[in-house]
């Protein structure tokens, strides 16, 4: 039996077609951009088994830095930031917008009512008649048929963008664990200043005294009391500025933590800290999936994919369906009769022919987010790699730059020892306990801002990895 065509159409035309509108309804594959990847961090190629070394990124924020007092500080920022509430609540927000885009895909069910009573003429155009009609039941608004998959990649988007919403929560718990740490290691390095400030001062105020004395005993010059008072008003100084720094970096704790800006409560020592001898930092592929800002930037470049094929969608024929299943009656006395059932099914296919360009448009511009995405997704990724490199480099050159200061302040006060016996048996002149005070001060600051430098520093690689991923996970779920 010879099978039948449509008229006007030849076979080998429709096939063609047929299968351009089977390649439309596809998902088109979601392709990484194309990033080089370095195989190993710089400074660490000599390492030869990577992969054996644990990363810190893997670890427990509570062992980045074992300090009973910081851990609680963390906990309660964790459980009041304003900043990670409202992440979590973005959270929310784009799973309420999937469940929308979602719902698209089934139809929805209405219970439906009207009554109309109107008075109208009739045969008789001198006479009015009275009509009535009424309907209840069940109806289905107009429901469209996802045949071509337009609507499932429009929820297939906003699925995404929950996953994205999802690793951006993830980072900024990340992040909050670092400013935290940053802002305690902050106050530590600042009692430390002040420490040594205060220890200073004191020492230079019993300079003074001595100083005065022996002017009044005539072995030393105005000029020295002049030295010795401008010491200790640099001293006094930097004090006054050193308790300024103080209270703004516990203010800026406490918003953190959730607080209104006040005191932080602390007792530890900068010194006390402990600090890996090595930092590592695994393998760099390792960060494409464990850092958050690059899982978002991945998850909305799979959603702005799934837009533009939603949008090229948009030009192939929808169909949709309307019905209603009930009673109706032009009676309303008569509505609930067993003989005044009704049904009604109403398709209907719509193909767009003339927008204004309106469709194209949409096309463009989902096609044009998706090229601006996958730049920013490149970016991430280059960003990542240098602030992971930047924090592996800052760590060890602070290191070196800690141990050559120990012995720098270690010298500096044999120098001023040997300084003020020289000076107490008239050999040299105040200018030399002066300059040696002097050096010895600033060492001692320098050493406690390189100490705090080292710890920050495995504080930012902690971050730069995107540490605490599976914890910040687990805590979203």
């Amino acid at each position: 039996m010879r099978r039948a065509s449509l008229p006007g159409c030849p076979r080998s035309a429709l096939l063609p077609a047929l299968a351009l509108l089977l390649a439309a309804c596809q998902p088109a594959a979601f392709v990484r951009p194309d990033v080089p990847v370095p195989a190993s961090w710089p400074r660490q190629a000599e390492v030869a088994q990577a992969e054996a070394a644990a990363s810190l990124g893997v670890l427990p924020w509570r062992e980045i830095l074992p300090a009973p007092e910081l851990h609680a500080l963390i906990e309660e920022a964790l459980a009041a930031n304003a900043d990670l509430r409202i992440a979590i609540e973005r959270i929310e927000l784009a799973r309420a917008q999937y469940g929308v885009e979602r719902a698209a895909l089934f139809p929805g069910v209405d219970a439906a009512a009207s009554v109309a009573r109107e008075r109208m003429p009739g045969f008789d155009p001198r006479a009015n008649r009275i009509g009535e009609n009424a309907v209840v039941g069940l109806s289905m608004p107009a429901w469209e048929i996802d045949l071509w998959g337009r609507l499932a990649a429009r929820s297939e988007a906003a699925r995404r963008e929950v996953l994205a919403s999802a690793a951006l929560a993830d980072g900024v718990r990340t992040s909050l664990i670092a400013q935290v740490s940053s802002l305690y290691l902050d106050l530590l390095d600042l009692d430390a200043q002040d420490e040594i400030t205060r220890r200073t001062l004191d020492g230079r105020r019993k300079a003074l005294r001595l100083t005065r004395a022996r002017f009044d005993e005539g072995v030393s010059s105005i000029l020295d009391v002049r030295q010795a008072e401008s010491l200790l008003a640099g001293s006094e100084q930097a004090l006054a500025d050193q308790a300024r720094r103080i209270a703004q970096t516990e203010n800026a704790l406490a918003i953190l933590l959730g607080r209104n800006p006040g005191p932080i409560a602390r007792s530890a020592r900068l010194d006390e800290l402990r600090t890996p001898a090595r930092l590592e930092a695994g393998l760099p592929a390792e960060l494409l999936q464990r850092r958050p800002d690059i899982r978002a930037a991945e998850q909305n470049l799979r959603a702005a994919g799934a837009s533009v094929e939603a949008a090229r969608k948009a030009f192939l024929p929808r169909i949709t369906l309307t019905t209603l299943l009930g009673f109706a009656s032009t009676d309303l006395g008569q509505l609930f009769d067993s003989d005044r059932y009704a049904w009604s099914l109403q398709p209907t296919l719509g193909l767009p022919l003339f927008d204004g360009g309106r469709l194209q448009a949409g096309v463009e511009v989902a096609e044009a987010q998706q090229r601006i995405l996958v730049e920013q997704y490149k970016a991430t990724i280059r960003q990542a790699f240098r602030e992971v490199a930047d924090a592996l480099v800052a760590f060890e050159r602070l290191t070196e730059q800690r141990a050559a200061t120990r012995r720098l302040v270690h010298a500096n006060r044999e120098r001023l020892r040997v300084s003020k016996a020289r000076y107490l048996a008239g050999i040299s002149s105040y200018f030399e306990v002066i300059d040696a005070e002097r050096q010895l001060f600033d060492s001692e600051l320098g050493l406690a801002q390189a100490t705090r430098g080292a710890q920050q520093a495995v504080v930012q690689l902690y971050r730069a990895l995107g540490g605490g991923a599976a914890e910040s996970s687990a805590s979203n779920t």
